[in-house]
């Protein structure tokens, strides 16, 4: 049997519509070979992710293993101790193939090191004085019913709400009405989500040595958050009936963060829709896949206006993705930050901006994802000019075109 899959296809798992993903619903022997052709003429580094329990049905443990020298992953997803999802980071050369046995080409991975994390941590043992949370401690939870009395400045969840890093970079969005998303800056390879806002509420807004919050969101977006673009507004979170947020993945190469807005309410329109982001090893971006209960009109995400940058875009065709992007001196450090969204031309209405935005609003579609990206100077290996980060981007638009082609013998 040979069934073939190009990365980016719909994946039925826990995550789908974002990275390099590939699955089957047939029957798999236990042994069978995936091969892997590099479409581009360069060099690449790429997530592949195979999900499916027929690929997997009597495959070794989940945990860290290594496929011909590279790093990968087998992940349980429904738990039930068993792997059916296969992380796989690999560096392919230009224009090639690879073809790796499946189980022969495998080993444990004796040294594990995480390289992506997920989190939510909120306070324990205090209580609710009107809007704010009085005394407790903060705990680390895997599932967070976002509580009626919560807002901006409640002092209940650190840093106000989930966070997502790699080894490169970042990211937190607020789970109040603001729902913008911010950047961590790190200046080290390492994972420090851990540690950020246990030594003051805010303490993050100063420099650490493993980096600091670097995104002035105000009243946009921030980068890449959502919001619905309705008589020349952006309308954010201002009411809504419930919000939950899970941690769907904490793994070794890939971690995830699923949001779910329940009885979303704008000035003309009420809607529930789910948010997954997803952020992998080695990729300066996050993946965010939304599904919505019925398709809505002006949908938008977008990047803070700063005057201090100035904005690009890549050329736009008829079809497949493009990118809208920011770089200048306008991180709270004042240096410089690189900031771009990726989306894909068929799901896209309209670029314009608004007056705290730039802005990319939607068609009205059941889902759709997108990728959210920053890159600060003072990384270990920092984009350190504008022509620099547009070569990364563009770099990246390619792969997003060419995707690896997988076939499962």
């Amino acid at each position: 049997m040979k069934i073939k899959y190009y990365l980016g296809v719909a994946l039925a798992g826990l995550i789908a519509g974002c990275g390099s993903n590939a699955q089957t619903n047939q029957k798999v022997d236990d042994g069978f070979i995936i091969q892997l052709r590099n479409p581009m003429v360069k060099n690449r580094n790429e997530m592949v992710v195979l999900s499916d329990p027929n690929l997997f049905v009597n495959s070794l443990a989940p945990g860290a293993v290594t496929i011909k020298s590279n790093a990968a992953e087998l992940v349980d997803v429904d738990g039930d101790s068993k792997a059916d999802r296969l992380i796989m980071n690999l560096d392919l050369s230009a224009e090639a193939s690879l073809s790796m046995a499946w189980p022969t080409d495998i080993e444990r991975e004796v040294m594990p090191v995480k390289k992506t994390q997920a989190e939510i941590s909120h306070k324990v043992g205090g209580e609710w004085q009107g809007r704010k949370y009085i005394g407790g401690e903060f705990l680390n939870v895997d599932y967070l019913r976002v509580p009626d009395e919560h807002t901006d400045h409640s002092y209940f969840i650190r840093y106000e709400g989930p966070g997502l890093e790699n080894d490169l970079i970042g990211y937190r969005f607020y789970l109040d009405w603001r729902n913008a998303m911010d950047i961590f800056g790190k200046r080290v390879d390492t994972l420090v989500l851990q540690v950020v806002g246990q030594d003051g509420f805010d303490s993050y807004h100063e420099n650490a040595p493993w980096g600091m919050d670097i995104l002035k969101a105000g009243k946009s977006l921030g980068i890449g958050a959502i919001g619905q673009y309705i008589d020349g507004k952006v309308e954010h979170f201002k009411q809504t009936d419930s919000v939950t947020c899970e941690i769907v993945a904490d793994g070794l190469l890939s971690a995830a963060v699923e949001t779910k807005y329940y009885g979303w309410q704008t000035s003309n329109k009420t809607c529930n829709l789910t948010s997954l982001m997803t952020i992998e090893v080695g990729d300066r971006s996050v993946c965010h896949q939304l599904t919505f209960d019925h398709p809505i009109e002006d949908f938008c995400t977008g990047i803070v206006k700063h005057d201090s940058a100035t904005s690009f875009t890549s050329l736009v065709g008829s079809s497949g993705w493009a990118y809208l992007a920011t770089y200048g001196k306008q991180s709270l450090s004042n240096d410089k930050l690189g900031l771009a969204i990726f989306y894909n031309t068929k799901d896209v209405s309209e670029v314009l901006d608004s007056s705290y935005d730039h802005l990319i609003v939607f068609k009205p579609v059941d889902t759709l994802s997108y990728y959210l990206l920053g890159a600060w100077e003072q990384e270990e290996n920092g984009v350190g000019s504008m022509e620099e980060f547009q070569q990364y981007l563009d770099d990246k638009l390619v792969r997003l075109n060419q995707p690896i082609e997988i076939t499962i013998n």
